[in-house]
């Protein structure tokens, strides 16, 4: 390569100079010896962008510059070369027979020299082989990135950029959120996508509005992909019951039809799980059985079957024996007086006397005045006439005692007869906790929580509500033995379940 002398880049600068005062507009490298470079090329691997009029290359990958220049007929040398403030980095030189039409003087940079690399300038100088005067130059600015360098600040080097298709200038290539170091280095994403698992959230809001895993669908395993739970139903994708009800939310979304974002769906007062799990009621109906009471308070206050219209199967609906007749929609005879509740309200008696209220008054009535007649005739005397040995009342009583109406109303103690078994009083009803006592008793103090259900006939939720304050009291032991409990007497307690502290 010919040595750079000021002379000649001051020739350069006159000639250019007497041309702009004749008015005459050069090319950009046009000189009075007719020789153009027309441009600068440069291909291969290594060119990472060219834009601005600066070329973005790799230093440790191949690239070409071609320079493009026409000149009338001679022989030339053309030489390529940086710089960089005061250094200068050579890259070649070539000569070439001008013909007078456009030609290429290409020249291979396999790597660059580790001296060349950041921002410089790329020029191109074409000298008189005959006197090695410059004719003519070019130049265009030029970025050389090393290999270890990391030109965009994303904590991922220049070299492994290339490897994984990221952008070396630009830190977030796929303008997710999330740098391209931080995809590669921490999150295993690509960097290069915006959506790494495709589940319609990206790696950016995954990992830094909601904490999930962008290299995850479902992130917390709840049926649910992530991008559903934060658009369609605002639950959380890193929790499987956003809740806290004890239903995981694909459960409340796909076969509950529940809001897997609140705790109690219907607001009757119940949690959707226990509604589910426990008491076999409807998580979006407040009155599961359409009784007129609505599910909490069938448990908590009346203790009522919450999924039984009637409850105690006296023919009233519990809503009704609760704010209409004021009966126990417990027990189907809430006097006591042998008649079904509903049966009295039908028959227009009272279900909420006292045994024997229900009685006509004329049955007392009678035998009253029989007995104030009887006094009288003590009292008179002649009056009436004895006969026989009896007493000879007048007509009008002797009806009124011997009356059909008053031997119907006559119970078989006062008329001498003997009761027969559909007469006699029924047996008092067990209450609940001496059921589940009568059911202990039959297995020999001990039996799974399921088998009082089955021995009851009552619903799960009522042997929960009574084994548990039959517990609270210490009548009964519960012992859980996994997914169910074993409920014994206190004295039936195996010893391997006591606790080791109640010999204490």
């Amino acid at each position: 390569m010919p040595p750079l002398s000021a002379s000649r880049s001051g020739f350069t600068l006159i000639v250019v100079f007497l041309l702009l005062i004749a008015g005459v507009a050069p090319a950009v490298s046009q000189t009075a010896t007719g020789v153009e470079i027309r441009a600068l090329e440069h291909t291969g691997p290594g060119v990472v962008a060219s834009e601005d009029g600066r070329t973005f290359v790799t230093a440790w990958q191949p690239s070409s510059i071609s320079v493009v220049l026409v000149a009338q007929e001679g022989v030339y040398d053309v030489c390529v070369h940086t710089e960089r403030g005061d250094a200068t980095t050579a890259l070649g030189c070539q000569q070439i027979q001008a013909t007078g039409t456009e030609q290429r003087a290409n020249f291979d940079v396999s790597e660059w020299p580790v001296n060349a690399t950041g921002e410089q300038v790329l020029v191109a100088e074409v000298y008189n082989s005959a006197d090695g005067e410059t004719v003519t130059s070019a130049s265009h600015p030029l970025t050389v990135f090393p290999a270890e360098g990391d030109a965009d600040g994303d904590s991922l080097g220049n070299k492994r950029e290339l490897e994984h298709g990221t952008s070396i200038r630009v830190a977030d290539t796929d303008t997710d959120g999330l740098n391209d170091g931080a995809e590669v280095n921490r999150y295993e994403t690509d960097p290069t996508s915006t959506d790494t698992d495709g589940d319609e959230l990206s790696d950016g809001v995954e990992v830094n509005e909601h904490g999930s895993n962008p290299t995850e669908v479902d992130t917390d395993g709840d049926g649910l992909e992530d991008g559903v739970e934060v658009t369609t139903y605002a639950s959380d994708p890193t929790t499987g019951d956003t809740d806290g009800d004890g239903l995981i939310d694909s459960e409340e979304v796909h076969q509950y039809q529940t809001n897997p974002t609140s705790e109690d769906t219907d607001e009757d007062g119940l949690k959707d799980g226990p509604e589910v799990n426990i008491h076999e009621t409807s998580p979006t109906a407040k009155d599961t059985d359409g009784d007129g009471l609505n599910d909490n308070e069938e448990l908590n206050r009346y203790e009522t079957n919450p999924t039984e219209v009637d409850t105690d199967g006296d023919g009233l609906e519990d809503g009704r024996e609760v704010t209409v007749t004021n009966t126990n929609p417990n027990q189907g005879d809430t006097d006591g007086d042998g008649i079904g509740d509903g049966t009295e309200i039908e028959e227009g008696t009272d279900p909420n006397s006292a045994p024997g209220s229900n009685i006509n008054p004329i049955d007392t009535i009678q035998p009253m005045v029989v007995i104030l007649v009887l006094s009288l005739v003590a009292l008179i005397g002649g009056g009436f006439a004895v006969a026989s040995g009896r007493v000879r009342l007048p007509n009008e009583i002797v009806r009124i005692a011997q009356s059909p109406e008053r031997d119907a109303g006559t119970t078989p103690a006062q008329s001498g007869e003997p009761a027969t078994e559909s007469q006699q009083s029924p047996e008092e009803p067990l209450s609940d906790e001496a059921r589940v006592f009568k059911l202990l008793d039959q297995h020999d103090g001990q039996l799974r929580q399921s088998a009082v259900v089955e021995g009851t006939g009552w619903s799960k939720s009522k042997v929960s509500r009574v084994l548990s304050r039959m517990a609270d009291e210490g009548d009964v032991t519960k012992i859980n033995i996994g997914r169910e409990n074993i409920v014994t007497r206190p004295d039936s307690v195996p010893e391997h379940a006591k606790s080791p502290f109640e010999d204490q």
